[in-house]
């Protein structure tokens, strides 16, 4: 048994990670292979910045580079965080609701390992979700970014989407499996209009802006490109309130998994 034991304590770092890939995989399959997540997920931003960006204010974003960042930023944001919220939301109320997450903790594997995997499966998704935008962008030219602001203004949508996986999971571990999809919709979606984040709010609605997390995301996404015009806010400070925002959501999901029931 000792021998045992010591061969165990010396088994190699990549064995100890291997649980970790594994969800990780899983999760990413069943994602993909779900035309009820991954179509609208990944058709949807795309197809609605081809029409508004495109067809619809078209010359207006051909003679303002400033309007096409602006909307290359909104449905940027939009692709990211939306896949983040809905790759892990429905998973994990349905998963807890049939009581897979009590057979998991019974599991020899990492008890973080099934929550880690949905967290990078959405900001995998949220990426996939982003990069034809990000091809749109580039090809066209429209938006006037080089190619180290679109990697700049990439890294920090790819990491906001943190925040919105946080989100997820906190409405899936406290709404059942049936209406989690309908909370989350309730708590995501005005965020993306009374935030800005698709046209420039009045004065009289502007005073709500910051209570929004997407408000803040579209914040640091034109800081990171330099873009000055659209910038209300110091990074720092919506750094504070992403980070503040992801701990209460996190917080409150663990809070609520941990308990039975």
């Amino acid at each position: 048994m000792t021998t045992l034991t010591h061969a165990l304590d010396l088994a190699p770092p990549k064995r100890a990670a291997s649980p970790y890939a594994i969800e990780i995989r899983l999760e990413l399959i069943r994602l993909l292979r779900a035309p009820a997540f991954a179509l609208p997920m990944f058709v949807l931003p795309v197809a609605l910045y081809l029409l508004f960006a495109f067809a619809v204010a078209g010359e207006q974003t051909a003679r303002d580079p400033d309007a096409a960042r602006f909307m290359f930023a909104g449905f940027s944001l939009m692709a990211v965080t939306m896949a983040a919220v809905f790759a892990t939301c429905p998973s994990i109320a349905m998963e807890r609701e049939l009581g897979l997450l009590t057979l998991k903790r019974a599991q020899p594997a990492p008890p973080g390992a099934w929550l880690a995997a949905k967290i990078v499966a959405g900001v995998v998704t949220g990426l996939i979700a982003y990069l034809p935008i990000l091809v749109v962008t580039a090809v066209s030219g429209q938006a006037a970014l080089s190619a180290g602001q679109l990697a700049a203004m990439s890294a920090v949508l790819v990491a906001g989407a943190i925040p919105f996986c946080a989100l997820g999971l906190m409405v899936g571990a406290v709404a059942g499996g049936s209406a989690a999809p309908a909370y989350a919709h309730l708590l995501y979606l005005p965020g993306l209009y009374l935030s800005g984040v698709f046209f420039p709010l009045p004065k009289s609605m502007f005073f709500q802006a910051p209570f929004w997390p997407q408000f803040h995301l579209n914040q640091l996404v034109f800081a990171a490109g330099g873009v000055s015009k659209f910038r209300w806010i110091a990074p720092e400070m919506a750094v504070a309130v992403l980070l503040g925002f992801t701990v209460l959501c996190g917080g409150i999901a663990l809070w609520r998994l941990s308990r039975k029931g």
